[in-house]
């Protein structure tokens, strides 16, 4: 055997014998992304658009190359280039700027609605699965009175008042877009608890005494969470939409830039001039709603004991 093939068997037999867990630690987490990257192709890929994205998102202000705010009339209109990316809109500002600037206020009103809602409806859920029947009759009726309220017209409503009071619209976007969304998960993580609570372990452990408070945050939550993140990442997508939908009728946050308004506001009357300014954060928006997707199919996957094995 040559000298080659020695070192070569010889390394082989090491690895083997090395037990996994004794890998440094940034080496088992590389292996556990490279495994996750093979079997969930589409989920890898979602995860690494979410995490540019919230990257842009935190870093926005060192990350621009021109002033997202500053006007140059005297660049209007500019094609794309190495100098302007996607080129300028109708009074100079460059598109590229106020895309990566608008990903903070994107990602600020769909995460923010999300957590919100999803520890409400979390709370909620849970509590009317496993109270009483006062509750259970109270919450029902607070449900469909929730399910109920026009959306577009509270988002409207709650715009208009913050603007004139001097409050931030995009914090009243949040708040009002989190208490209509709250009702619906609600009601589905209420059916998701009732499931759970039906089956032998939760019953075993009420019958070793196990109290409420214990038995939801212990048994019940954990069997749900698969629904809670696949919800949620659903839902943020459609957050930002919402904040698109608003800014398209002209009640979005004033002066800020956002994907919503730079789509819906500004582009619908330029882009017949300057094509960019409707695909950029067209295609910002739906590469966002698609990585969050992705991401969320694959955590769903992950997370449920019934798909752990499946690919």
């Amino acid at each position: 055997m040559s000298e080659q093939q020695t070192a070569s068997s010889t390394e082989e037999e090491f690895f083997d014998i090395i037990p996994e867990d004794d890998r440094p630690w940034l080496v088992q987490k590389m292996s556990g992304m490279g495994r996750f990257a093979v079997r969930r192709p589409l989920g890898f890929f979602g995860g690494v658009i979410v995490v540019i994205f919230l990257v842009i998102a935190v870093f926005a202000p060192w990350l621009v190359p021109f002033d997202p705010y500053k006007q140059s009339l005297g660049d209007r209109f500019l094609s794309p280039s190495w100098t302007h990316l996607v080129g300028t809109d109708y009074v100079g500002r460059d598109i590229a700027s106020r895309l990566i600037y608008g990903a903070r206020l994107s990602l600020f009103v769909g995460m923010g609605t999300v957590i919100l809602s999803g520890v409400a409806g979390t709370v909620m859920g849970i509590m009317w699965a496993y109270l009483g029947k006062t509750f259970d009759s109270f919450m029902s009726m607070m449900v469909t009175a929730g399910l109920a309220l026009p959306d577009l017209v509270l988002l409207i409503i709650a715009a208009q008042i913050a603007r004139q009071a001097g409050v931030s619209e995009i914090l009243a976007i949040v708040v009002t877009l989190s208490f209509t969304r709250m009702w619906g998960v609600t009601r589905i993580y209420r059916s998701a608890a009732l499931e759970v609570r039906s089956r032998p372990f939760v019953e075993a452990a009420e019958s070793y005494g196990a109290n409420s408070i214990r038995v939801m945050s212990k048994h019940v939550l954990p069997n749900i969470l698969p629904l809670i993140i696949v919800s949620s990442t659903l839902a943020l997508p459609n957050a930002i939409l919402a904040e698109a939908g608003l800014s398209f009728l002209g009640f979005g946050p004033a002066g800020e830039p956002s994907w919503g308004q730079m789509f819906a506001g500004e582009a619908r009357e330029y882009f017949r001039r300057q094509i960019w300014m409707l695909w950029a954060p067209g295609l910002t928006i739906g590469l966002t709603v698609m990585g969050f997707n992705f991401w969320g199919d694959a955590m769903r996957d992950l997370l449920d004991p019934r798909l752990r094995g499946t690919t």
